[in-house]
């Protein structure tokens, strides 16, 4: 009986252990997988772009320019767009999808290096190294 056991609790733990190696390499939500960015655009400058969407799928881009801000960047390759107010450029649509606060309380929530940008995507300047994103977000 004790054989018995054994053999199924060793069972169980190649079990459990070959499950965690599987899960290991899956990206966490809003987190795009490594390797995977596009290239898009033309320009000596390059900065990684991140899109998370409505279901919290995420691409990504290695955006090329020679602008010097992210939102002119963006502009300029399509993946954005919006309406000039009074406090800069209110990103309507990403990457084709258009978050309506009227209809839903829906947004795009601009991000720096993972944190809340305290500046719209328009006033943001091109930083080597740093990731810019777009989540969709609600209410």
């Amino acid at each position: 009986m004790k054989k018995r056991l054994f053999g199924i609790g060793i069972v169980l733990l190649a079990l459990v252990l070959l499950l965690a190696a599987c899960g290991g390499g899956a990206a966490a939500p809003g987190e795009a997988p490594s390797g995977t960015h596009q290239p898009i655009g033309q320009g000596d400058t390059v900065f990684q772009f991140e899109v998370t969407g409505p279901d919290e799928t995420v691409t990504a881009w290695d955006v090329h320019t020679d602008e010097v801000t992210v939102g002119a960047a963006l502009l300029e390759v399509g993946l954005i767009a919006g309406d000039e107010s009074e406090w800069g450029l209110m990103v309507t649509a990403v990457n084709g999808v258009v978050a309506d606060w009227d209809a839903d309380q829906a947004f795009w929530a601009f991000y720096i290096d993972g944190e809340f940008a305290m500046v719209g995507v328009d006033a943001a300047y091109i930083e080597p190294g740093v990731t810019y994103a777009f989540v969709y977000s609600q209410g």
